[in-house]
């Protein structure tokens, strides 16, 4: 067998060297092909010019290109101001280079997953991993069945998260409607009446009209505030007036934002459509100078609708939008020839599966040691120990939340709607910096926040004001992270805010950018392990501390208070039970 897999081994090698060879062969003749083209024209060249000057009299002609046509201060002059214009055109090159941003490009491309799981050795360390996690369900699962005579592994907390299911659907429906009937047909309104108050500008009536169709624009911008505000107000009040759990207010929250980005990306990306229409409709611009690149920099970057021959695009390429795993709104995508089904079901049964690992981790390893928080005094050794042990799980559930999400649910809704470009992230565990973690951990956010906010933020403010738009970027996704975690949990406790928006920025500042070094891929997974489990730590004892300890203060300021910080027993400690004898305890939701 050893023998064999050697024999296979040089084979394939010297195949690969057979490969090589044949490359630069085929390089080195083409070389060899160039060389001869050129040296035979260039004789031709020279035959010919010298069959020229023996029928032709070339000395008076020579005289006469000898003679100066102007003087030499002329010339002097002509080569200073050839200098500066040159000099000019490369500076204006440069800048508009400077200025440019690279615009979000969709083709036909896998997952690096999906390509990587196409390699064995690849492929034999998922089943490694899917091994381990077998081994440890097994070992907790044969402990308990030894020591108490049964498994503790209950449903509880899943009942209890899933109870306002049919509730959850109707509020979730009614978002989905009001981001597919009211902002659709509204922006429709608007670019098509927004028309009537351009079609007499080449009458006398211009201010008048110039004047009317600024306060409608106005007007419909103010609108479109407003629509955010309340729909950002209304979800919020219902899940907190109904009191839902956890899990639930988690999904209409994602769902709300995942909506709100969707719909400013199709206002964004069609307001500018519409306007650039419009004055075609107006005949203040022709077809002809924006297909000859004569406009300025505004209408050139709509690149992705060239000429619009409608202000507003149709219905059903917005519907797919909403559908689509992508942020960025585009008339068309690259689609697939046909669905795979049996891809889709393996896609979601492999996310199930990954759902309920999570949740296994975090019933038996989180929720024991926090459930009694209040029963024994809390020492920095017992809480050092405590986001210790928290590591370990939360590094899994990250796993288990990238490859459950990221990986199989995008891709199973991408298949079903045919989707092509399937690059909803990249490399992220090689990063060597939390710029290049930030930028490849979740693409399909990242495309978002650089293309409709990076990107805006630095033509309003400028080259100067760069790291203001980059830390624009982190701060927001700073906020919507902690506004989601807030609402959820129902209390406000920015751990992640800190780590995301001050800790993490002040990362990207010290370590470097661009760099290969392993020791610094080496500090991003570490302080990434640390972090988590310092999360799930503080947000389960926070958590708990407001299920067993009393208020400190009352009325509203109660949410931004930490009650953890204050929870004391009867000694006037405060508390937090690590025993591991809670571990087989029932769970009290």
């Amino acid at each position: 067998m050893a023998s064999t897999e050697k024999r296979g081994h040089e084979q394939s090698v010297s195949a690969e060297f057979r490969r090589v060879d044949r490359t630069v062969q085929i390089q080195n003749a083409t070389e060899r092909l160039r060389s001869d083209i050129l040296g035979y024209v260039s004789t031709r060249l020279e035959e010919f010019s010298s069959e020229i000057k023996q029928t032709t009299d070339l000395a008076h002609a020579d005289d006469i290109l000898r003679q100066p046509v102007m003087s030499a201060l002329d010339l002097a002059a002509i080569n200073k101001i050839e200098t500066e214009s040159s000099v000019e055109n490369v500076d204006t090159t440069k800048k508009n280079r400077s200025s440019a941003f690279p615009t979000k490009t969709f083709r036909m491309r896998s997952s690096i997953l999906t390509e990587l799981l196409e390699v064995s050795h690849i492929r034999s360390i998922r089943q490694i991993f899917i091994a381990v996690i077998i081994i440890v369900f097994l070992q907790v699962a044969i402990s308990d069945l030894f020591e108490y005579g049964t498994i503790d592994f209950r449903f509880d907390v899943i009942r209890w998260n899933f109870s306002n299911l049919s509730a959850c659907f109707q509020l979730w429906l009614c978002l989905f409607l009001s981001t597919c009937i009211i902002v659709y047909n509204a922006f429709h309104f608007w670019a098509y009446r927004r028309l009537s108050f351009i079609s007499t500008v080449s009458t006398v009536e211009i201010p008048t009209k110039s004047t009317s169709l600024i306060v409608f624009d106005w007007f419909w911008l103010v609108a479109y505030c407003c629509y955010i505000a309340l729909f950002l107000y209304f979800p919020v009040y219902y899940i907190l007036e109904e009191n839902y759990p956890i899990v639930t207010r988690v999904f209409i929250l994602m769902e709300q934002v995942r909506f709100l980005m969707k719909s400013h990306a199709f206002v964004r990306e069609n307001t500018p459509r519409a306007i650039l229409y419009g004055q075609i409709y107006s005949k203040e611009v022709t077809t002809e100078t924006i297909l000859n690149n004569k406009l300025d920099d505004s209408f050139n970057s709509q690149k992705a609708f060239a000429v619009p021959h409608t202000p507003c695009p149709e219905f059903s390429k917005y519907l797919y939008f909403l559908y689509a795993p992508t942020l960025i709104y585009r008339d068309s995508y690259p689609r697939t020839s046909s669905v795979r089904w049996k891809y889709v079901l393996s896609q979601l049964a492999q996310f199930v599966a990954a759902a309920l690992f999570g949740y296994y981790l975090f019933y038996r390893f989180c929720l024991p040691v926090f459930r009694h928080f209040k029963s024994e005094h809390v020492t920095v050794k017992k809480f050092v120990l405590s986001i210790l042990n928290c590591t370990l799980p939360g590094a899994l559930l990250l796993f288990c939340a990238f490859y459950g999400f990221l990986h199989c649910w995008l891709n199973a809704f991408a298949e079903m709607l045919r989707f092509a470009d399937r690059q909803f992230y990249s490399d992220w565990w090689t990063a060597t910096s939390w710029s290049s973690y930030y930028r490849t951990w979740n693409i399909v956010v990242h495309d978002w926040l650089y293309t409709y906010v990076y990107r805006d933020c630095h033509k309003l403010l400028g080259v100067k004001y760069r790291l203001v738009s980059m830390y624009t970027v982190i701060f927001l996704s700073a906020c919507v992270h902690e506004y989601i975690l807030a609402l959820a949990f129902g209390y406000f406790y920015p751990i992640l805010f800190l780590q995301f928006a001050i800790l993490g920025f002040i990362s990207m500042l010290i370590l470097p950018q661009r760099t290969q070094n392993n020791i610094f891929n080496v500090f991003i997974w570490t302080s990434l392990f640390v972090g988590l489990g310092m999360q799930m730590c503080l947000y389960s004892i926070e958590w708990y501390a407001r299920q067993n300890c009393p208020r400190a203060v009352n009325g509203p300021l109660d949410y931004f208070v930490p009650r953890s910080f204050f929870c004391r027993d009867g000694n006037d400690t405060m508390t937090i039970n690590t025993e591991s004898s809670s571990i087989h305890s029932h769970v009290d939701v």
